[in-house]
């Protein structure tokens, strides 16, 4: 009997620790929004197969804009269904709706509270590669490959390198050349004391201040494509960050421009803000699909 209940428990608890089964996409048939629940990414595929194309990684705690449920499929010995998911940025630059397939059992319906406590040093290096990083007219990106690019926006400093992260020491340790012709100068070592770490936002000690690092799109170098037709493939990376749930409040407090302007591109994407009037809108278009 005793063996019975550990098994029962052991089939729950590891079901516990992945996404969502078949039984809730049996149940559950006008989804919205999910989110990735995988700390090591979620690979988006061109059809529903293992062996299908991949088009791209999305980064854990992305939100995703559920088009459809696919046939079910049993992966890492999770059986679940396939997703068929918008991908916003595509979306905007073709002109039409464009969309991939993600496998549901490393999707959640409820997105836990964000927490470092359990990181390694490649959590932290994914959670810096998530977009580029402004702090006034500083933009740092952390690529997930160990590299490392720095800009001043609206001028022509900049430099190219690489790092390393560690969660334990808590610091970020930069190797950069800050040589304008194809960054052919002399290394500078830099470390950045790493004081404080949210899902929206790192606060970092360099050269002996304060920094406070928020998601490169909040820069009106990038905010401003959200006004246009088209995104220029320098800003794409910095629109990553409009897949996390944390965007709404940053985006209302964009500066300039029509804000129901900007609405117009966010519902086009699928993003889905917290506002009753930009919903109203958002459903016009999605429900009407």
């Amino acid at each position: 009997m005793k063996k019975y209940f550990l098994l029962a428990f052991m089939i729950v608890f590891c079901s516990s620790l992945f996404g969502l089964d078949n039984d809730y996409f049996k149940k559950n048939k006008n989804i919205d929004i999910l989110y990735v629940n995988s700390p090591e990414g979620l690979r988006v595929r061109d059809s529903a197969s293992l062996n299908s194309k991949k088009i791209e990684t999305l980064y854990d705690r992305m939100v995703v804009k559920v088009i459809s449920i696919g046939d079910e499929a049993v992966i890492d010995g999770i059986k679940s269904n396939w997703v068929q998911i918008l991908l916003p940025v595509e979306t905007l630059n073709r002109g039409k709706n464009i969309y991939g397939w993600v496998f549901g059992g490393y999707l959640t319906d409820k997105l836990p509270a964000f927490s470092t406590e359990k990181w390694t040093d490649a959590d932290l290096q994914r959670y810096l590669s998530r977009f580029p990083w402004v702090c006034g007219r500083d933009c740092r990106e952390f690529a997930v490959d160990g590299n490392y690019h720095y800009t001043f926006l609206e001028a022509a400093g900049c430099g190219s390198g690489s790092y390393s992260a560690s969660i334990k020491n808590k610091t970020i340790t930069v190797y950069v050349s800050y040589e304008a012709i194809e960054y052919k100068g002399p290394v500078q070592k830099e470390i950045y004391e790493i004081i404080s770490i949210n899902e929206d936002s790192m606060i970092l000690n360099i050269d002996g201040k304060e920094a406070t690092l928020l998601p490169a799109f909040t820069n009106g170098c990038f905010s401003s494509y959200l006004y246009e037709d088209k995104i220029p493939e320098f800003a794409l990376p910095a629109m990553n960050a409009l897949r996390y749930s944390f965007v709404t409040s940053m985006i209302n407090s964009l500066p300039s421009g029509n804000k129901k302007d900007r609405w117009h591109n966010l519902i086009k994407m699928g993003i889905r803000l917290d506002d009753s009037e930009y919903i109203n809108e958002y459903n016009k278009i999605w429900n009407a699909k």
